[in-house]
């Protein structure tokens, strides 16, 4: 052998694996390219798992328009809430796995003459709430009663 950096194998024999050969200048290639590799996929994931503004903005006002879409149909005690939350988390937007939270705003201004539900929908990843509004309201709860509705949603930037 004369001693060259090409005589040198990329791979080495080290504890009973193989590894890259850092003397040869495909291994620290290939040691290189495999860090940037891991730290792309990691910055992937992280980024996957949050909502951007953006991506929530575009989430809400989606879920508003699939609301008005299609009659909804309400069973119970199960109102408003749970219909919204599926329907934000049901867009495809942001992350697979995520809270979003959607409460009732009681506050007797808020509701304004045509007495609509009002919803704040918000979630730890975003600083901006969004207000929605949801005519008619929702019937008192009652176990036995199944309804159908047609809804009209409006949605505001901002809380409610």
């Amino acid at each position: 052998m004369s001693g060259h950096h090409h005589d040198e194998p990329v791979f080495i024999r080290k504890h009973g694996r193989f590894v890259y050969n850092p003397r040869n200048p495909v291994g620290r290639l290939l040691m290189g390219v495999s860090v940037v590799v891991v730290v792309g996929f990691v910055y992937h994931l992280f980024d996957d798992a949050r909502w951007s503004e953006g991506e929530f903005r575009d989430a809400v006002r989606e879920a508003a328009v699939r609301l008005e879409a299609e009659p909804q149909f309400l069973r119970g005690y199960l109102g408003y809430e749970e219909r919204i939350e599926d329907a934000v988390k049901g867009t495809g937007q942001g992350p697979e796995h995520t809270v979003v939270r959607v409460e009732a705003v009681d506050e007797p201004d808020a509701a304004g003459a045509d007495g609509a539900d009002v919803f704040e929908i918000s979630t730890d990843d975003v600083v901006t709430p969004y207000c929605m509004r949801v005519s008619p309201p929702q019937s008192e709860p009652d176990v036995l009663r199944l309804e159908t509705v047609r809804v009209a949603v409006e949605v505001a930037e901002g809380p409610c």
